[in-house]
């Protein structure tokens, strides 16, 4: 989905609930569609044009926009929760985190195929009597600035 449409569609969400488009939605809003990657809400409070909404109001919309499904939360390795849009108002990608920084960075497209997929569905379905209905992979490892300067083959231990 393209960045207008994406505001579009959340924006009639807001509505079609019952919420108004106040200021601080619509630049928390903004924020969010203009990002390619999540964002804390320090971040998303960092980028608003109008630097008088405090960090309360993002933390505020950023609830609405969760239970609203509009948003989803993003865990970093050790650090803040990140916000982004949820699948249905951007396109469907994978997390790329580096377990030095923090960095979270979109793999975009699907990388697992749709056999697979409906493998571990029937998997999970027979051994849990669970039905997949969406998934989220994140690959965890180190981003290029982290692992310029360890050797070939290095790995971080914890």
């Amino acid at each position: 989905m393209n960045p207008r449409d994406s505001r579009t569609a959340v924006t009639a969400l807001l509505a079609d609930r019952g919420y108004r488009l106040t200021a601080p939605r619509r630049q928390v809003l903004d924020v969010l569609v203009a990002s390619r990657t999540p964002l804390s809400a320090a971040e998303i409070h960092r980028r608003l044009e109008n630097r008088r909404i405090n960090l309360a109001s993002v933390y505020r919309t950023i609830y609405v926009l969760r239970r609203l499904e509009a948003v989803r939360v993003t865990d970093a390795i050790g650090a803040e929760q990140r916000f982004e849009l949820a699948d249905p108002f951007s396109a469907h990608h994978h997390h790329l985190i580096c377990q030095d920084c923090g960095r979270i960075d979109d793999f975009e497209g699907c990388p697992l195929e749709e056999r697979v997929l409906r493998a571990v569905n029937r998997r999970v379905r027979r051994s849990r009597r669970f039905r997949v209905v969406q998934h989220e992979l994140r690959l965890i490892g180190a981003c290029a600035d982290c692992d310029r300067g360890r050797p070939d083959g290095a790995e971080r231990r914890p």
